[in-house]
Formats: structure tokens, C-alpha cells, sequence
């Protein structure tokens, strides 16, 4: 359509993401806020959702009967997402993780303005066979976009092709604002509610169910402490979402040992995200790879003291001046967890955390370099 014809009109934009990660969710609200008319489709259900928060299941209701197929039901899940393309009329497409699959639909997708996220682990947990047979998706997208600096730089250092159409969008986190809300609650109350140990020291394992998190190797470390301090800790386990075959595959682990644990299963948002965040101590996040960690920033911003890789990409955080602890090792966790309970917690200043992470990831001053790109 041409520009022309846009102007005096909302844009209507399609984004294609798992509803169940907050970011596809909230900056499908916070565009809304900007007058925009988005709709989020759920990458795994297929499920529409629209600008009133409605659901329409007429697009899962037909793909669920080919979800089971082995091999096939991706291409099916393509066919759908076309379906879903063609007949509700956008200006924006923009697909959250790159996949290879979308190139089956590529026509379609190309025939409004199309727009790739990437997320960091869709670039670096990708085969180089993958890498070369995507190149035609970010030849025919208008943009690009990438959660940090450093990510788009090993992206254009790959394919070197595609500077011009390639920007650094930072999503915003919501739940910084729960944390706000509920940061004077007592500690003890919250983790009364929570269930959790009121008088230990609470260590967060970890922010999902993906096997990327390394569960089995903190684990292991966790067991190399002596007897005394395992006595003082209580151990917490986020399994909201991911991959359910490894989060059984981590309980069973778990109830192999004697340790003091918590595992959280059932989906958190708004207060309750906030809470588990306000409720830890210290949160461990030695993910293989990651780009702009969502979850360790609310752990940050809810003052914990956070362990983490010296080969994660947070450089943004360090530029930022973030005080956190990084291991050049996983096989460091146990000495650094060790030094760490055996000291005063308390003498760590996390305060100066909170004003960088608001700097980085409040929406409202992220927000605006994702209205350029849609506009």
C-alpha cells in the first residue's frame, strides 16, 4: 500500500511471538498506547490475539489437529500463519525469533512492511547451515532489529551485507514497574506468600525450562558445598516455561539430593513475576548464550546479587557500569557461592543497579526506537 494511503489511519501490525515470553506481550501494549492497532499471534498455539486483548481460536482450532505430526506440523504451522497474513489485512509483519521456516511463507510475508527480531539465541545457537539458507529472509525484511549492540555487530560480522536495515531495539520490562509497586513490602511477608523459607538465604537457579540454563552444572556445584552452608540456603528452580522434558528431566535430579528446594511451574506475571524477584538474594545466570537477559535485569532492579558468565554479552550492562559477579568457569560456582554466603551479603551495594537498569529498560525510554521502525 502506498504511504499515502496510510496516512490518517492507524497502522495495523501483526507480531508472531510466543505470548507466553512477556516481550511480545507488552510491547504489543505499549504500541497500543502509541495508537497503534496490534495484533499478537502465538507462535505456538496459533491463537490471535487483538488490540482488545480479544482471542480468536479459529486459526489454533485447525492447526491443533496437525500440532502432533511429527516432522510435518511446522509446515503446517506455516500454511496457518499465512492464512492469518492474508485474510486480516496488515501493514507490519514482524517475526519475533528467526527461524528458517518462515521461508516457506516468505512471499506473503513480503507483501507488507516485514520486520525480523532477533532475540540473541535464534543468532547464536544457529548452525552455519542454517545462517546461509536464511540469508534470503533478511535480504527481502525492511529491518532488522536486535536486543543489544553487540548482537547485531556478530550478526553484520557474519553477513556484512545488511547494515542499512539493521537496528538496535531494546525491549522494556513491565515487570520493573511491579517491582516499584512492591518493593516496601516486607521481605518476610513476600516470601510467606511465596512459601518460601523465611529465614534463609534464597538463591534463584536459573529463569526457565530450556536445557541452555545448565540446571544439571549448578547443581552440581550447589552439592560441592559443605553440610553448614547448605543448611542456610533455600534453592529456587524458575520452570515456568520452556522445555517441559527437561524441567522433569531437573526434578528428578533434585529429588535425588537433600537439598532445601522450591520449583516454580505455574506461569508468573505482574505482582507475582515481581515478587519471586523481590523475595531472592542472589540469582545465579550462567546461560550457555543469551543477549540482553530480561530476567537477570529484574533480578538486578529487585537488588539481588547476581552470578553470572564471563562469555554471556552483557557488555552493555558492564559500559553501563552494573556491579554483578562473573566466573570465567561454571566449574567456579562452588568457590564463588561459597565466598559469597561465607561473607556479609549485605555489604554489597546493589542500590546503584536499580538507576541504570530503569536507564536501560523502563519502556518508557525504550519505546521510541520501536515506533521509528514501525512508522
Amino acid at each position: 500500500m502506498d504511504d499515502k494511503c496510510l496516512k490518517g489511519r492507524k497502522l495495523k501490525i501483526l507480531i508472531i511471538a510466543n505470548s507466553k515470553v512477556v516481550f511480545g506481550k507488552e510491547i504489543k501494549s505499549e504500541l497500543i498506547s502509541k495508537d497503534f492497532d496490534v495484533n499478537l499471534l502465538d507462535f505456538e498455539s496459533l491463537t490471535l490475539y487483538d488490540k482488545n486483548h480479544c482471542e480468536n481460536d479459529r486459526y489454533s482450532s485447525f492447526f491443533i489437529k496437525f500440532k502432533s505430526i511429527p516432522k510435518l506440523s511446522m509446515f503446517f504451522r506455516m500454511w496457518y500463519i499465512k492464512k492469518v497474513i492474508q485474510e486480516n489485512g496488515f501493514n507490519i509483519v514482524n517475526i519475533h525469533m528467526s527461524r528458517w521456516f518462515y521461508l516457506i511463507i516468505l512471499p506473503w510475508l513480503t507483501r507488507q512492511r516485514f520486520i525480523v527480531t532477533f532475540y540473541g539465541s535464534d543468532f547464536y545457537r544457529t548452525s552455519g547451515f542454517i545462517k546461509k539458507i536464511q540469508t534470503n529472509l533478511y535480504k527481502k525484511a525492511d529491518a532488522i532489529t536486535f536486543t543489544n549492540p553487540l548482537t547485531k555487530n556478530s550478526f553484520l560480522k557474519y553477513y556484512k551485507d545488511f547494515d542499512s536495515k539493521s537496528y538496535v531495539c531494546r525491549f522494556g520490562l513491565k515487570t520493573l514497574d511491579f517491582i516499584d509497586k512492591n518493593r516496601k513490602i516486607d521481605k518476610k511477608f513476600l516470601r510467606e506468600s511465596l512459601g518460601y523459607n523465611k529465614e534463609k538465604i534464597v538463591i534463584t537457579c536459573g529463569h526457565n525450562s530450556t536445557k541452555e540454563q545448565q540446571h544439571d552444572k549448578i547443581i552440581d556445584n550447589i552439592l560441592k558445598l559443605p553440610t553448614e552452608l547448605l543448611d542456610k540456603i533455600q534453592f529456587i528452580f524458575p520452570m515456568t516455561y520452556g522445555n517441559n522434558f527437561n524441567k522433569e528431566r531437573v526434578e528428578n535430579i533434585l529429588k535425588q539430593t537433600n537439598l532445601d528446594y522450591i520449583v516454580l511451574e505455574e506461569f508468573l506475571y505482574g505482582d507475582d513475576n515481581a515478587n519471586i524477584k523481590l523475595a531472592s538474594d542472589i540469582m545465579i545466570n550462567i546461560l550457555e548464550t543469551d543477549s540482553f537477559s530480561g530476567s537477570m535485569q529484574e533480578f538486578l532492579y529487585a537488588n539481588n546479587i547476581i552470578i553470572t558468565g564471563s562469555w554471556l554479552p552483557y557488555e552493555v550492562f558492564d559500559d553501563a557500569g552494573v556491579e554483578y559477579i562473573k566466573i570465567d568457569n561454571i566449574d567456579k560456582l562452588s568457590f564463588k557461592l561459597a565466598e559469597l554466603i561465607n561473607s556479609d551479603i549485605k555489604i554489597y551495594d546493589t542500590l546503584k543497579n536499580q538507576k541504570i537498569i530503569s536507564e536501560l529498560s523502563l519502556w518508557d525510554n525504550t519505546i521510541e526506537s520501536w515506533v521509528d521502525i514501525y512508522k
